[in-house]
């Protein structure tokens, strides 16, 4: 009987975890949606103030050369007070929202960080799980399944690395070649 309880509590442990898995990925997947509508909405309504902006510069230009015309460029201050003070909290409020556009940005970075860094610990985990296994099957030795269990693990320390290799690639300022040869050394 204890060999079937465990093999009943080794199934429930899974299907927990198979659980668990699907409701923080989902659970993921919906802040990155609302995340990424609220950053969408916030670009909308920088654009919506610059152009409100761009009218409001028209105006200082007019209401500049009105003056110089009128005035001959006295009391310049005075004639374009009305339009600055329309302008300053657009100002204000377009430095606000690109602000919350950056943070909403480095929220979004930083999941897509944490989601690829767990797939790299995923694959570390099944690769260890299949090594263990193969030790049990008498398939591998200990040191054997150490040293691939070092390679493995070589590429889950440098995930940081990693990252910064495919990026530079990505941009342009590193080829494929020179991607593959630092990769490998990497473990990846």
């Amino acid at each position: 009987m204890g060999l079937f309880n465990k093999i009943k509590t080794q199934a429930s442990t899974i299907g927990s975890n198979i659980s668990d898995s699907t409701s923080k990925l989902s659970s993921d997947i919906a802040t990155s949606a609302k995340e990424n509508a609220k950053l969408s909405s916030i670009r909308s309504e920088i654009t919506s103030i610059e152009g409100q902006l761009n009218i409001g510069y028209k105006d200082i230009g007019k209401k500049y050369v009105e003056n110089l015309l009128a005035n001959q460029g006295e009391n310049v201050e005075v004639a374009l007070q009305e339009p600055l003070s329309r302008i300053e909290p657009l100002l204000e409020k377009k430095i606000e929202l690109e602000d919350e556009a950056i943070e909403i940005e480095k929220k979004i970075k930083d999941q897509i960080i944490i989601q690829e860094k767990a797939i790299f610990q995923k694959e570390y985990d099944q690769e260890k799980e299949k090594l263990e296994k193969a030790v049990k099957l008498d398939v591998l030795s200990k040191e054997e399944m150490e040293e691939k269990l070092a390679k493995a693990r070589l590429k889950l320390d440098n995930f940081d690395n990693i990252r910064k290799l495919k990026k530079q690639e990505e941009m342009g300022l590193i080829t494929k070649t020179e991607l593959a040869e630092k990769l490998a050394a990497f473990g990846a």
